[in-house]
């Protein structure tokens, strides 16, 4: 998970695909990364979250 911030676009299905995890653990991944403000939310939807890495 240390490379995920550095992605321009993070998305769970792009986590488990680059990282070889399932879905479930990349969103988890993903609120960890949100919880250490590492990404920030671009689009919040049922079926896909999009996130961004943080650039402050």
């Amino acid at each position: 998970m240390s490379e995920a911030p550095k992605y321009k676009l993070v998305t769970p299905s792009v986590l488990s695909e680059r990282l070889r995890i399932n879905a479930s653990l990349a969103k988890r991944g993903i609120k960890d990364l949100m919880a250490r403000g590492l990404v920030r939310e671009v689009s919040l939807h049922a079926s896909q979250q999009i996130f961004t890495r943080a650039t402050n």
